[in-house]
């Protein structure tokens, strides 16, 4: 089975990184409806909420200066990830980008299981699920490039012909069968 190549996984880092931007302009809390008393149905009402619900508190909004910090590490990580690009930079940036993703992962996984303050705020929307989902395929892209071996440029061999053949004469000759 074929791995996509290190471009291939730079690419995907970027839409990645896009995407955790353009999540915490999402929802990601609401206001949870009140308990009716059945477990189950209370239970699979806020998953249906988490995922389809769209009204609710943005990212931006619902974690302050924590959704700057998000969105700064997945940039970062993603210009590390194309500067890993340039053979004499790569070590160093794909282990960088290896750990800005790192943080990326967990800062949203804090904000996430910290959840926000306030009781109108308490239920989980899609917004945060997006970006947990796009900062694990961030991190496992950087984690790929940052396994890649290093490519370095070696010089051409140069073509060096054959010695001549030695010249036979008189008795010296080869042997004929």
């Amino acid at each position: 089975m074929r791995t996509i190549g290190v471009r291939s996984n730079i690419l995907v880092a970027i839409a990645a990184a896009c995407g955790i931007v353009a999540a915490l302009g999402r929802p990601w809390y609401g206001t949870p409806l009140p308990a009716t008393g059945a477990d189950m149905e209370d239970m699979f009402g806020g998953i249906g909420r988490a995922l389809l619900e769209p009204e609710g508190t943005s990212g931006w909004d619902a974690i302050g200066s924590s959704g700057q910090a998000i969105a700064g590490l997945a940039g970062l990580t993603a210009l590390l990830m194309v500067v890993a690009l340039a053979p004499a930079l790569q070590k160093f940036a794909s282990g960088v980008a290896r750990l800005t993703a790192l943080g990326t992962v967990g800062l949203i996984a804090v904000e996430l299981v910290g959840g926000p303050d306030g009781q109108r705020m308490s239920e989980l929307r899609h917004g945060g699920l997006l970006a947990l989902a796009a900062s694990l395929v961030l991190l496992t892209c950087a984690w790929t490039v940052a396994a890649t071996p290093t490519h370095r440029r070696t010089p051409p061999k140069t073509y060096t012909p054959p010695p001549p053949a030695p010249a036979w004469e008189g008795d010296n000759s080869p042997p004929q069968f």
